[in-house]
């Protein structure tokens, strides 16, 4: 009952600020003619409930991937995959609750989410919503993504949202190994890829990640997001 209401209040938040008519990625067009592509790909390294993790990121894909997101509208991580549970194939993985390791149905696919997040964040399109998680897991040496690039999802409370501001549609397109994550966002027209800096501070049990997104008009730097991780 808890997760119908919490679910009802985040879909009539949505309603209230117009952004639910704008949800949804839709089926190609045969007369779009992807010329341009960017792809950013990540390790997936070895890790408990690894097998659990790969099924459940295969399962969400199927949801998103080959499919277009049109100008002006809103990719929602959860409106395209919604509620992840066993009876629709998901599995055991691993999360981040509370700033704890531990398990549960549909783990991993933050990786998912981070993938998309980090490259649209390159990409310039507008992000309406994101997390971060609560703790650093890593190191140097283990660490697949820069440290506030991470987007961590919980249905239904934390999402993923990102807007298309481009004149043009965007293609989603996703490509799941044992060892990688490959994602590539296509389009009829070249898009800039900017360069994104990053600052980190140590204070008190805490990590401060800065990251910062060069801007177009003049070459400074623009704040995307602080975030803070407990070590």
């Amino acid at each position: 009952m808890k997760l119908k209401i919490k679910t009802l209040q985040r879909w009539f938040a949505s309603i209230l600020k117009g952004d639910y008519f704008l949800f949804g990625l839709k089926p190609v067009k045969q007369d779009i003619h992807w010329c341009e592509e960017t792809r950013l790909t990540l390790p997936i390294l070895p890790s408990p409930l690894k097998e659990g993790k790969l099924r459940n990121l295969q399962i969400a894909i199927e949801n998103i991937n080959e499919r277009v997101l049109y100008p002006g509208r809103i990719f929602s991580f959860w409106n395209e995959i919604g509620n992840p549970t066993i009876g629709k194939g998901y599995t055991e993985g691993r999360v981040i609750r509370g700033g704890q390791v531990s398990s549960e149905v549909a783990g991993g696919l933050c990786q998912l989410s981070g993938i998309i997040y980090y490259l649209s964040l390159e990409l310039g399109l507008k992000i309406l919503e994101r997390f971060p998680h609560s703790r650093d897991l890593y190191n140097d040496e283990t660490r697949f993504t820069p440290l506030g690039t991470d987007a961590s999802v919980v249905y239904p409370t934390k999402d993923l949202r990102i807007k298309n501001t481009y004149p043009f549609p965007l293609l989603f397109s996703l490509d799941l190994k044992s060892t990688e994550l490959t994602f590539r966002i296509k389009s009829p027209s070249p898009i800039k890829r900017n360069k994104l800096h990053f600052k980190q501070t140590t204070k008190n049990g805490f990590s401060n990640v800065q990251v910062f997104l060069e801007s177009e008009e003049n070459g400074k730097r623009v704040l995307c997001s602080s975030d803070d991780y407990r070590l």
